[in-house]
């Protein structure tokens, strides 16, 4: 394909604009619309698509004063959508020391020293994104080692996945870590022992991050907030699923709903704590997000039906008994709520569905759309049950790329033995199965890139899981759209719809399915992002 110009934008604010000189993809009609040549012009008007084909079809529109916007060839696809994010968190940790790009211990321990040098004297020195499958050492720096190059500064360093973090020993005084904090690690596990200094599930949810949000102002957060916005919508997201309050971003949600009128992209807010009275006072029709059902599956918390295979006597953990949960997602069924659970595990995901499955019974409601969030390591009945209840599946592609591609096959072999392994994400089945799936980054733990979440999805280590590129497409737009009953107005291309829009250098369904390809999706450029008909796209 030739290489397209950058868009040429004119002058018209908010009204009506005809945009030509492109190839307008709607995702489900990727071959064009009944077969034909794709549209390659569009009228918008009000912020909404009021027509859409042949650039000679729609010339009248510019006699009515519609403003012509050459769009350079790019493929216009419907603005991505993130469903599953937290985007107070991820301001807050663009802001802060970025640690991905460490390759051995050495080079973290380098840019602490150089953090704490240039903080003011008192202030807790934050690190985020941490791998430590990453290291050549492959493990994270010692309470020691961190107390040795910071003396007597708090120093805390979170794990790429959030749900583990480091801390030295004045930080552990500064939080106030209290003894018997389940999660924090004690010196041979002997509840009098010194503290490790790793603390995960569930107390870096219960304490560790609420201690982190107290100590920030509200004008911190604000700036967060736009930080993060702008870092979607460079990568074409239009949409952003914040995931927001409760143990994880205690206060955040109001945070979030306060600056989302004054954002450059759009926000459905997931408040997620489990008191309704909250989200009755937030007028959301939705509850829940991360209400952690279990952790996480490289920290081994994450709930299964047998022990990880590495550690024997660790099955993971549920955070809630199952009448805890039963009485939740009834109680907010029941007042007509959307419901979303983290559940990244197969015995969590039994808890969260045996739960759904039981409200529908006693309260039977048409079109639910309950969620569950992550949905890693399901069993192969499992995904049939999501089916019959019309349960959707929030999962996160990039996940795959991340945390098990090739190189880690043999750490995912050790966590879980090679028969189980073979169902972590398995998107051929689900999709299969009749299971909705909609896709986001669970950023930061991921950063936003669809492009790149698609690409992993159509290019699994498993053959046999992998999707189509129109599939994976899909998730980010019209499963997206469907999964927060938005999709009269977004995740398609058809007049009606909101004009937010994403261009791309080329077309990602362009022959997209070979097994070599996956870089080239992940790369395709996006060459701007537009909102309510205006263009957005931040400078880099």
């Amino acid at each position: 394909m030739a290489a397209v110009r950058p868009p040429h934008h004119d002058a018209a604010q908010g009204g009506a604009r005809l945009l030509v000189n492109a190839r307008f993809r709607d995702p489900m009609a990727p071959a064009g619309i009944h077969g034909e040549a794709l549209p390659d012009a569009m009228a918008v008007e009000g912020g909404r698509i009021v027509a859409m084909g042949r650039a000679a079809e729609l010339a009248p529109f510019a006699d009515r004063g519609f403003v012509r916007t050459d769009m350079g060839g790019a493929t216009v696809l419907p603005g991505f959508i993130d469903c599953h994010s937290h985007l107070l968190l991820t301001g807050i940790m663009d802001l802060g020391m970025d640690l991905s790009a460490a390759e051995n211990l050495g080079d973290v321990l380098d840019m602490v020293a150089d953090a704490v040098r240039n903080a003011p004297f008192g202030a807790m020195v934050y690190g985020f994104r941490l791998e430590e499958l990453d290291l050549a050492e492959r493990r994270m720096p010692t309470k020691a080692e961190l107390d040795a190059v910071a003396p007597g500064r708090a120093v805390l360093l979170m794990h790429a996945t959030c749900h583990r973090c480091i801390m030295n020993t004045p930080a552990l005084r500064q939080l106030a870590v209290p003894r018997g904090l389940p999660g924090a690690d004690t010196e041979g596990g002997r509840g009098t022992a010194p503290f490790t200094g790793v603390v995960r599930d569930p107390g870096i949810l219960t304490w560790v991050f609420p201690a982190i949000l107290r100590s920030m102002d509200r004008a911190h957060l604000d700036a967060a907030a736009l930080v993060a916005a702008r870092s979607a919508l460079r990568v074409g997201i239009t949409t952003v699923h914040s995931m927001e309050g409760g143990e994880l971003t205690p206060g955040g949600s109001p945070v979030l709903l306060d600056n989302a009128t004054r954002l450059p992209l759009r926000v459905v807010c997931w408040n997620q704590s489990m008191d309704l009275a909250e989200v009755e006072q937030l007028a959301l029709p939705r509850v829940g997000g991360c209400i952690c059902a279990d952790g996480e599956l490289d920290a081994r918390t994450a709930a299964l039906f047998e022990p990880y295979s590495d550690d024997p006597g660790n099955d993971g953990t549920l955070l809630y008994s199952q009448q805890e949960m039963d009485d939740f997602v009834l109680t907010a069924h029941a007042r007509g709520l959307q419901v979303a659970v983290h559940c990244e595990s197969e015995r969590a995901i039994d808890q969260v569905l045996r739960a759904m499955e039981r409200a529908q019974r006693l309260e039977p409601r048409g079109d639910c759309r309950h969620r569950i969030e992550h949905f890693e390591l399901p069993t192969w009945d499992q995904i049939d049950r999501m089916a019959r209840a019309g349960v959707v599946a929030s999962m996160q592609p990039a996940f795959v790329e991340s945390y098990f591609g090739d190189d880690r096959m043999a750490h995912l072999a050790s966590l879980f033995g090679p028969h189980r392994m073979r169902r972590l994400h398995p998107y051929r089945a689900i999709l299969d199965a009749g299971v909705r799936v909609c896709g986001g980054s669970d950023s930061p733990v991921t950063n936003y890139t669809p492009l790149r979440g698609m690409a992993a999805a159509v290019h699994h280590p498993f053959a046999e899981q992998s999707v189509s590129m129109a599939e994976a497409l899909r998730m980010f737009t019209t499963e997206a759209a469907f999964s927060a009953f938005e999709e009269a107005d977004k995740g398609r291309l058809l007049p009606g719809m909101l004009a937010d829009l994403v261009m791309l250098g080329q077309d990602p369904l362009d022959g997209r399915d070979g097994p070599t390809e996956m870089a080239s999706v992940a790369d395709i450029p996006v060459l701007g992002t537009w909102v309510d008909g205006q263009p957005v796209t931040p400078e880099p």
